[in-house]
């Protein structure tokens, strides 16, 4: 009987354990290396040639990880895809990305925490829009009714189509796309007049408008639609040393938030280096204000998952807790 009660005992003690899942990454996050002496482990961060990583560049290259004892390497990809494939393979630890690549990333076998905001807490940071193409009679979002805008599929683009179109009051069923996956090539497309209306991002919004297109909507009032956030390993954190170094790269973060927000204009030219900004804007675009190290919160990423939900594009379900992790401070 003795034998019997620990193996029950034993059977519900495991039950227990997977029934607190959905909350687990919050908690482990409390108890992960406490009491330990953790030396930082080397951690390698997947990025994209956008704005979203210049605090990054900031840090690395004003020493700001060094600083802080931990080795950085910044690898930087041409395409989501490219990024995404990377971190499957656990070729890095860690990547710049949106909310829906992180959670197709979780629900397809490839554990992630979101562990801060890198853009997109305020409304005014990092900027998204719709704009209709030059000569374009266009004037609201509700003329574009019917009307195919090129986007992407499946991504945080296509959630801002929805989202804005929505906010405008155009019906699900007269909101058409046409796909273009690639932003380059969805603006010539738009400039030549071969595309009525486009969703970009900056700094293609910006360029779009200097060259003449018509601002519709963006993401600056009311909620910001587009966060960008820093994803890690599950696997990456679950070691004493990542978990210390984790802590360590948000106060580079921050630190490097710091130093940009001191002059963002001195901060211009290598922002026009790392993220190719279009010649004709390299010498005047704004650079943004960054947030300081933030856990992405529940209001940016239900809605995120609800759409996802909605369109299929899950292949487990997923809730907010088992996707963004506290790193303590």
């Amino acid at each position: 009987m003795s034998r019997r009660w620990v193996l029950a005992a034993l059977a519900i003690s495991v039950v227990a354990t997977i029934g607190l899942g959905g909350c687990a990454k919050q908690e482990r996050a409390v108890d992960a290396g406490a009491g330990i002496e953790a030396k930082p482990e080397p951690i390698r961060i997947g990025v994209l040639p956008t704005e979203d990583s210049l605090p990054l560049w900031v840090a690395e290259q004003q020493g700001l990880f060094k600083k802080e004892g931990i080795e950085v390497e910044i690898v930087t990809f041409q395409a989501a895809q490219e990024r995404d494939a990377a971190f499957a393979s656990g070729s890095i630890d860690a990547y710049m990305g949106d909310i829906i690549a992180s959670a197709a990333l979780e629900s397809g076998g490839s554990p992630v925490s979101l562990v801060t905001v890198m853009l997109g807490a305020t409304p005014q940071e990092g900027r998204f829009g719709i704009v209709a193409r030059p000569g374009s009679q266009a004037k609201s979002l509700a003329d574009l009714a019917g009307v195919p805008i090129g986007t992407s599929s499946a991504s945080i683009q296509e959630y801002v189509v929805d989202k804005l179109m929505q906010s405008a009051g155009v019906p699900a069923d007269q909101v058409k796309k046409e796909v273009v996956p690639k932003v380059p090539v969805r603006l010539e497309l738009l400039m030549s007049g071969k595309l009525q209306a486009a969703a970009l991002p900056e700094p293609l919004l910006t360029l779009a408008e200097k060259q003449g297109a018509v601002l519709l909507a963006d993401d600056t009032r009311g909620e910001n639609l587009t966060q960008t956030v820093l994803g890690v390993s599950d696997k990456y954190l679950a070691v004493p040393g990542g978990m210390e170094t984790a802590r360590r790269l948000l106060r580079a973060w921050d630190a490097a938030v710091d130093v940009i927000d001191a002059d963002p204009g001195a901060w211009r030219a290598l922002l026009a280096e790392k993220a190719r900004l279009p010649e004709p804007i390299k010498d005047s675009y704004v650079v943004n204000a960054y947030p300081k190290a933030q856990t992405p919160s529940e209001a940016m990423v239900a809605p995120v998952l609800e759409w996802m939900r909605a369109k299929g594009l899950l292949k487990t379900d997923l809730a907010y807790g088992d996707l963004v992790q506290k790193i303590p401070r």
